[in-house]
């Protein structure tokens, strides 16, 4: 149906479904200015979820995490366009 079957290869010798492809290690600059402000809110948001799961246990501490998940989580997208707007 309008493409290789399972098995097959296209002119690059890949698999039609992408089985051909190896990972390997990421340069940085593959990745861009997009891709690390998507991995950094990522981050961000997981620090502020563990910061609000010990909220409980830990009160101060875990109010403190949050604090500091949700900074990163806002500070990633005013990165990158600040990033974008010099770099235009």
């Amino acid at each position: 149906m309008g493409g290789n079957d399972a098995g097959e290869n296209d002119a690059d010798g890949n698999d039609a479904d992408g089985g051909g492809r190896e990972p390997g290690p990421v340069d940085p600059e593959e990745i861009g200015p997009a891709g690390a402000m998507i991995a950094v809110a990522f981050t961000g948001s997981v620090i502020a979820f563990v910061g609000f799961g010990l909220l409980v246990l830990l009160g101060d501490v875990g109010l403190v995490l949050a604090g500091v998940g949700l900074l990163v989580v806002l500070a990633s997208p005013a990165a990158y366009l600040r990033y974008r707007q010099l770099y235009r």
